[in-house]
């Protein structure tokens, strides 16, 4: 800190510079309109006013009097981490990191980390264009028949391998269900993990729609590696229905839904809405940005290589047959019998089963 002060730092004297000066600034010593943070200059405060508010903790010249050298080197000590905002245009490319809409600016160097210690490039721009003064909503009123995904945003329980060689957290699905579940952007980054039980080969097809842009991928091996990836396709909010068939790999295996945009992933802009027990916000504390919406569903179903064989013995003949009356009435789940897929195994289920007769 400074050895000494000039007069001009007494209490009376500096209340009355501050006002001066704040005035002069129009009124906002941290924040934009004033001079970067790691310069020196005249006059007090400076352009990002969170390290604006760290330095002045430390020292209250800086914001009381002048933001000279020593503020400036608090500046570059202390505020390495802050980014937002900076000079520039969000929606033009310039050779500095971050730009002057601080929540813009946040929001896209948490997606593209670049953004904020590189170069504020086209990507970046492009971000600020797509997700920027942007909330999109269409909430998803999942049916009765749906499976609750019972992961607290809080909690990590299904998200794939964990730090342990031999640890894995996953959820087991049967060929049929519906899952409703909910992916945050919050700190550790949410994924959701499933698996089936079923034989390689088995052809599977995953359907998903979303409330948030989200992606697909097959994680193949064993946690203690190596793991390879199988990217599905991209799940676009609000975009309908996506459909994914693939067959059952070899050894282990699950599936992986987890946010993304354009091949990256999602930092931000998903925070969690359940309130932390062991960390409540402050009364006055702003609630995160929330660009898309938390919640999708899943489902898997077991594609029949041949629809009618119901007993798997590569031909749909008499004994296809009675297992389809065995079926017949109402089903839900996995329902083989139910050929045409409205629930339950009746006549129609019946046609198509003689129009598959014969060897598959």
């Amino acid at each position: 800190m400074r050895s000494s002060r000039p007069w001009f730092t007494t209490p009376a004297v500096m209340m009355l510079l501050s006002v001066v000066a704040a005035s002069q600034a129009g009124g906002d010593t941290c924040g934009p309109g004033n001079p970067p943070c790691d310069e020196p200059h005249e006059g007090p405060g400076c352009l990002q006013p969170q390290c604006c508010e760290i330095v002045c903790e430390n020292d209250d010249f800086c914001c009381q009097t002048q933001w000279d050298q020593t503020c400036a080197d608090l500046a570059i000590e202390l505020c390495g981490g802050v980014r937002c905002p900076e000079e520039g245009d969000c929606l033009e490319v310039h050779d500095t990191g971050g730009c002057i809409d601080e929540d813009c600016c946040e929001l896209v160097r948490m997606h593209d980390p670049f953004c904020g210690f590189g170069t504020w490039d086209e990507f970046c721009v492009e971000g600020a264009a797509e997700w920027c003064d942007a909330t999109v909503e269409c909430p998803i009123e999942p049916p009765a028949t749906a499976i609750d995904e019972q992961e607290p945003c809080l909690e990590r329980i299904n998200d794939g391998c964990g730090p342990g060689p031999d640890e894995r957290f996953m959820t087991t699905l049967d060929c049929g269900d519906l899952i409703h579940g909910k992916t945050t952007t919050s700190t550790p980054r949410d994924v959701d993990a499933f698996v089936l039980d079923l034989p390689p080969g088995t052809p599977l097809e995953v359907a998903v729609r979303s409330e948030f842009p989200g992606r697909l991928t097959l994680v193949l091996g064993d946690c203690e590696g190596p793991i390879r990836t199988r990217p599905g396709p991209a799940v676009e909010p609000c975009g309908g229905e996506v459909v994914w068939t693939f067959d059952v790999p070899d050894g282990l295996w699950y599936l992986a839904m987890e946010t993304g945009i354009d091949g990256r992933v999602m930092r931000s802009g998903l925070p969690c809405d359940e309130i932390d027990p062991e960390d409540p916000p402050d009364k006055d504390e702003e609630p995160e940005p929330r660009v898309f919406g938390l919640h999708y569903l899943l489902s898997v179903d077991c594609v029949a290589a041949c629809p009618g064989d119901l007993d798997g013995d590569g031909a749909v003949g008499g004994a296809d047959l009675g297992l389809l009356f065995v079926l017949w009435g109402p089903c839900s789940g996995n329902c083989p019998g139910d050929l045409d897929g409205d629930g339950q195994v009746g006549g129609s289920d019946l046609g198509l089963l003689f129009v598959a007769w014969g060897d598959c």
